[in-house]
Parts: C-alpha cells; structure tokens; sequence
C-alpha cells in the first residue's frame, strides 16, 4: 500500500531532536508537534519522497544493512500504524504523493 505525508505537516531539526510539526490546515488533524526517531525521520523523508511500504523497506535495508526481513517489516510496518494514528500519514488514494501545503 502506498502511502502520503499529509500536506501540512512538515519534518524539522531542533537543537538536533527531529520533530513533525503540524502547520495550517494539518494542525487541527494531528498532534501540533511530535518528536521522532532518526530512524523514523528517515521512513518519514523517504515517504515524502514517494515511496511505498516495500520502497521503505528496501531503503531500511540498504540504509541500516539489516539483513532480516521479518525485522525490517515488523519496524516499518510499526512505522506506518503510529503516523497512522496520530493522523501524520495517509493512505494514498489516487497514487502519487501531494505534500503541497493546503
């Protein structure tokens, strides 16, 4: 499945901790500011960039060198259901990726 970052919702660096932080139309549909992993801002930067579920599993693959696949689903599949429910992510409906700010 693919999915999209929801437009609005921006990936920022302070004083070296990643944050997603919920601007404009995106603030009242999810947390204003949440505070993510490396390893979550790379899935995040990599779906912004249009990957799918295997794009990010490929790319955690080469990226961590994790050889096990049932490891790797199992973080990104972790992944995808916390943006899920904090509202960051969506599913893609009509394929292509629209992080354009509404």
């Amino acid at each position: 499945m693919k999915y999209r970052t929801r437009p609005g919702v921006v990936l920022t660096t302070v004083c070296g901790e990643n944050l997603l932080v919920a601007a404009k139309a995106a603030r009242p549909e999810c947390p204003y500011v949440t505070q993510i992993n490396d390893s979550s801002a790379f899935l995040w930067r990599k779906l912004a960039e249009g990957a799918d579920a295997d794009g990010l599993m490929a790319a955690v693959e080469a990226e961590f060198e994790v050889d096990d696949p049932a490891v790797i689903r199992e973080a990104v599949e972790a992944f995808i259901a916390q943006m899920l429910e904090l509202n960051y992510l969506l599913p893609e409906e009509h394929g292509g990726n629209s992080n354009e700010e509404e």
